[in-house]
């Protein structure tokens, strides 16, 4: 069996692009022969910071997982009410809501102070919908909502 994750979501550390996996010595040996050409060394307070979250308590992870599951359910709740179609997220922190004229809608987005994502940089399937994180305040989400508001 092989394990992968990563600290992000977990243990809200968000940008700080580390993760790490668990498996049998000789799988991880092959594996390392790839990794030290295509990976540079995450930096030594990450992986400090990495540390501390995976073996210390596991409060900050319980409370920090309702806090995301309400910051979704504002973010998706508002999205849907603005009109755009969007399913509740299952993982991660990021709403995919369905928006006509979605490089438009984004653009002016973008210009109006909310940083979006057009589905498109994620593939073909994408065309017509944006992707919003709701890693931020609830202050943030809802003041973005009032933007996305004046804007469509």
């Amino acid at each position: 069996m092989i394990t992968v994750n990563a600290t992000s979501k977990s243990y809200a550390m968000t940008g700080w692009r580390l993760g790490y996996l668990a498996a049998r010595k000789e799988y991880t040996a092959q594996m390392l022969k790839v990794h030290q050409y295509i990976q540079a060394c995450a930096n030594s307070i990450a992986q400090k910071a990495a540390y501390a979250a995976v073996t210390g308590p596991k409060d900050s992870v319980n409370s920090m997982r309702e806090e995301f599951k309400k910051r979704r359910d504002v973010l998706v709740k508002g999205l849907n009410e603005l009109g755009m179609e969007c399913a509740l997220p299952k993982g991660a922190f990021y709403a995919f809501p369905k928006v006509p004229n979605s490089a438009e809608v984004a653009s002016k987005m973008i210009s109006n102070g909310i940083v979006v994502v057009p589905g498109t940089a994620f593939g073909t399937e994408g065309d017509g919908y944006i992707r919003i994180s709701y890693a931020a305040s609830m202050k943030d989400i809802e003041k973005s909502l009032d933007i996305m508001e004046k804007v469509l």
